[in-house]
Parts: C-alpha cells; structure tokens; sequence
C-alpha cells in the first residue's frame, strides 16, 4: 500500500528515537493491555515485554466493540506488515468506552485509538481527552455533514465512517405498503389480528431510550437546544416548545389507544421477528440480522409523519478517536490516514457494521442497496446529536419522562415540562 512520504518519514524518526533511548542492545520493558477474547465492560493494563533484534515493538492500542473490531482485523495485518507495529485491539461494550476511556486515558491506560460516535465529542475535546485529527487532502473523501458532527470549536476530532438515524422497518407480509402516516399504521393495525403491538419503538417498559424518542419531540418542531450555524446555545432549551409538546401529546394518544406499547428494545425486536408486529423503529445496526434470518419479509421505509409533521430522527456519526493521552500518537495518525480511510478500510468497516457509510467511494458503491439508501434519507430529514457537553444532562431527563408518558404515569405535557426543566437545572449548576 502507498504510504505518505512525509507520515511515513516521520514514523521512521520516531522508531530511530525510540531505539536510540535503548541504549544499545539493552532489552526495554514496556507495558501495555492485552486484547480481550470476549466483549467486557473493563479494561486491565497487563505488563508485557515486547522486543526484537533491534530493540522494542511499538504497540497501538485499539477499542473497538465486537463488530468494528472484525473491520479492523482486516485492516491490521498489512498495517503491522509495513510498519512493525503491533497493534492489540481489545474488545469494549459500546455503550462503556465513553466513560471508561474518560478515566483510563489520563492514568496512562487507555487506548490509542477508540470507536466512539459524534455527541461524545464536546465532553471528551473539553475534558482533554480527545487529539486533534488532520484528514489533510482526505477530507473531501468524506461528506461535509460527517465532518461537520465531530468538528467542536472550529476543531476537527475524529475521523468518520459511518452516520446513523432510526427508520422504519415493516413487515410486508402484514403491511404490503409502509403507512405514510402514524395514523395510517394505526388502520393497518386495526384490520390484523394476532398482533402484540401495532408500532414497536424502544423507550417503554423497564428501558428509558431518549434516543429512538426523540422524532416525536421533533416531528412538530421540538427541539434540545437551539442553533445557529451549527452552534448550539445550552441556555435555548426546546423540550417544553410548544412543538415538543405537541409531539408528546400525539405519542401519549397513540399508547392510550394501544398503537405503542410500552415495549423496551428486547421486547420491540423480538416482537417484530415472531411476526406478532408489522412495524418496528429502529436503525441500521440491525440490518445484518435481519438478512440473515428468513422468518420474517421485511422492508424498511422513512418514518411515517407525527402531528402532521417530518420526524427529524437524531444523526450521529461514527468515527475513530485518537487519544491525547496517546504516547504513539504519529503512528497511530498513519493508521487512521493510511489504512482506515482508504477504500479497502471503508469497505470492510461497511461489511462488518452495516450501517450507511460517509466516506464517498463506499457511498458510490453502496447506491443500489435499498436498505442504506432508506436509511441514508431517513438521516436526511434528521439532525445531529448535540455534541455540546450540556447534551449529557438530555438523555436521562428526556429519556425518563418519555418512560413516564409510556408507561401511562404522565400526560405529554408534563412529560415535556418535566424534562426541560431538569435539563435547565442541570445546564446553570
């Protein structure tokens, strides 16, 4: 593979330092984790030494969740091929590297690199965790609106490949046509039988999901905080709008007259794969599952109007993090420039993910899949997740109110009230 003459000049010079620091032929101890065999949510640095004839191997450490991790390990083998390095990837829960890369990193234990998604930017880039990320003349290959949601104060902070919002998937066995309306999904319902649900969403029963919520704060015009130019004001909260609550309101009807129930994501998926549920909302994480089961016909379509209105879903964006802590910070830029934003790189993130990819030659040859294709419009009405640091104080406030309304405990109104008044409370502290 064709290296950058300047990265790769670089990588020598910083091999060179680290073999005259040896002293000779001395043998250096270095420390660093050892991959995991299985997905856990801790991380243990265990003491190794890693040496050749010449002196020490340079060890990258990589984060990575179960299925961007099987990307990777197509990747690395050329990587450690023409550099020397030896990359350790370790398996981390997804929902756990946010926080855990938080405390790890500035203990000197944490990554290299790690996967993480466009709203942990303004918390991680505030708390110093986050290394500045220059694509160079790469940047054209990826869409502006990817490098837009992990850009924060005018820095970029990730490298993307892939952007996700929630659809619709519907099974076409019990609903031939996907309903344009939520209304519509309600008739369609109406005329089934040996139904559990009409419209599986996640957010109900024991699970709050502010996430797959939020397209009913949105729908009639709803809102976090406000924006203007990309730059979000923490003290504009939109949750108690009068479109936000308009939103809720339409929810709350739908659940009083049985179209949602209060389903947590388990109990919406497997619902909608016993065949017992003609509409599911979700995103394309799921996608690779569904093509390979063959209980259920299925198709996937934009998210039916609420209130009258588009649902504007949540976008985020995933993208590879470079650790300030990192100790091998040049070498782990020549991973992510040469080998991860590459067209064979983006081909195997897609292969192994799924989900709608931002990098332009992969988007080409992925036009004639449906699925991402409906996937990508459905990102097209939405918006990103705030990447502020006040965005941390949304999930649980939103998320738990929304939980309420499901659950039949509060009305919509109250649901939104409560939620913006706890985020405000949280932003003044």
């Amino acid at each position: 593979m064709q290296r950058k003459p300047v990265l790769w000049l670089a990588l020598l010079t910083v091999f060179s330092l680290v073999l005259g620091a040896c002293g000779g032929d001395e043998t250096v101890d270095t420390t660093a984790p050892v991959a995991a065999e299985t997905t856990t949510t801790t991380t243990e640095a265990v003491a190794t030494t890693t040496t050749t004839e010449a002196g020490p191997m340079i060890e990258l450490v990589v984060w990575a969740d179960e299925s961007r991790a099987a990307a990777l390990e197509e990747v690395v083998p050329a990587f450690e091929e023409e550099t020397g390095v030896d990359v350790i990837i370790e398996l981390v829960d997804f929902g756990a590297i946010r926080d855990q890369v938080g405390v790890a990193a500035p203990a000197g234990e944490g990554p290299d690199v790690f996967i993480g998604a466009s709203d942990w930017v303004g918390e991680l880039a505030t708390n110093g965790i986050l290394e500045p990320i220059d694509l160079g003349a790469k940047a054209e290959d990826f869409t502006s609106a990817s490098r837009n949601a992990l850009t924060f104060d005018g820095t970029l902070y990730g490298l993307p490949y892939a952007v996700e919002a929630v659809a619709l998937y519907y099974n076409t066995d019990l609903a031939p046509d996907a309903p344009a309306t939520m209304e519509d999904a309600a008739a369609a319902c109406a005329d089934m039988v040996d139904i559990t649900n009409c419209v599986g969403i996640p957010g109900g029963g024991d699970g709050t999901d502010a996430y797959h919520m939020y397209p009913f704060v949105s729908a009639a015009g709803g809102y976090i905080f406000a924006a203007t130019d990309g730059v979000y004001d923490p003290t504009d909260v939109g949750l108690d709008s009068a479109g936000a609550i308009a939103g809720a309101q339409a929810l709350e009807g739908f659940v009083t007259d049985g179209v949602i129930a209060s389903t947590n994501y388990d109990g919406a998926k497997n619902q909608f794969l016993e065949g017992t549920q003609p509409f599911w909302i979700t995103g394309p994480w799921e996608l690779g599952g569904l093509n390979d089961q063959d209980t259920v016909n299925w198709s996937v379509a934009k998210l039916p109007k609420i209130a009258d209105g588009t649902p504007q879903p949540f976008i985020g964006v995933q993208a590879f993090f470079l650790s300030s802590f990192s100790e091998n910070k040049l070498v782990a830029q020549t991973f992510l420039l040469d080998f991860i934003a590459t067209d064979d790189g983006m081909a195997a993130l897609f292969a192994a993910d799924g989900r709608p990819p931002v990098y332009n030659a992969t988007i080409a040859a992925t036009a004639d899949d449906v699925a991402i294709a409906t996937f990508g419009a459905s990102a097209a009405d939405g918006v990103p997740i705030p990447n502020i640091p006040e965005m941390g104080s949304v999930w649980g406030a939103l998320g738990d109110n929304m939980l309420l309304l499901r659950n039949g405990e509060i009305d919509g109104e109250t649901a939104m009230i409560n939620a913006a008044t706890a985020v405000r409370e949280a932003v003044n502290q």
